[in-house]
């Protein structure tokens, strides 16, 4: 069955080389950058900004008030709820250090990369660190801060955000870390869907795959 043509808001603005997959929807006052490419049948929510040559893959929602700074790349079947801040550099300046020129906005050799696993989820007024790793299908809660790597299937929060349980491909909570993640050994099902992991040294994985 075909996709519907991507729809995009008269008040959107798409700046030259942008990509969008069919059946995607642009709402109301989105701002993406040169080159960045967009997926199929995504939701970018109103005023949402996507810098620079990122890389959003397909069935992504990316809700209202969220930036998306140079060098992120989305996987497919992400959720970025409402107001997440993404960042790109660790020791940011505005200008130079004897303050005679302003810092280009343009991505350098100080931009480091973000990247977002496929089926993660992104709570709302989250803000994420740079050069990092969200694992797959893993949970960051509503207005953590995000300053390392999160394994596959983990839930962190707080600031900063820790890791203190284990969830579900479908969402649902597997379980929770009593102390270091890393301490757990063991076997969880999910009691929403049935779907089984094994749980080593802070490692969640499927078992069934």
């Amino acid at each position: 069955m075909a996709l519907p043509p991507c729809r995009i808001h008269p008040t959107a603005i798409l700046e030259d080389g942008v990509s969008i997959g069919e059946g995607t929807s642009i709402w109301d006052h989105v701002h993406i950058r040169r080159g960045a490419r967009i997926g199929s049948e995504c939701i970018i929510g109103e005023k949402t900004y996507i810098a620079y040559d990122v890389t959003v893959g397909s069935r992504v929602k990316i809700n209202a008030f969220v930036y998306i700074c140079a060098r992120v790349t989305i996987e497919d079947g992400v959720m970025v709820s409402a107001g997440v801040v993404f960042t790109n550099d660790r020791f940011p300046r505005a200008a130079t250090p004897d303050l005679d020129a302003l810092r280009p906005s343009e991505p350098d050799e100080t931009t480091l990369p973000t990247l977002v696993r496929c089926g993660a989820t992104i709570g709302a007024n989250a803000t994420i660190g740079c050069g990092l790793e969200i694992g797959r299908f893993a949970m960051v809660g509503m207005g953590a801060v995000v300053t390392r790597s999160v394994p596959d299937f983990h839930l962190v929060v707080g600031n900063p955000a820790r890791s203190v349980g284990a969830v579900c491909r479908c969402g649902a909570l597997l379980l929770r870390f009593e102390g270091r993640s890393e301490d757990f050994d063991g076997e969880a099902t999910c009691k929403s869907c049935g779907r089984r992991y094994i749980v080593a040294g802070g490692s969640v994985r499927e078992a069934d795959v």
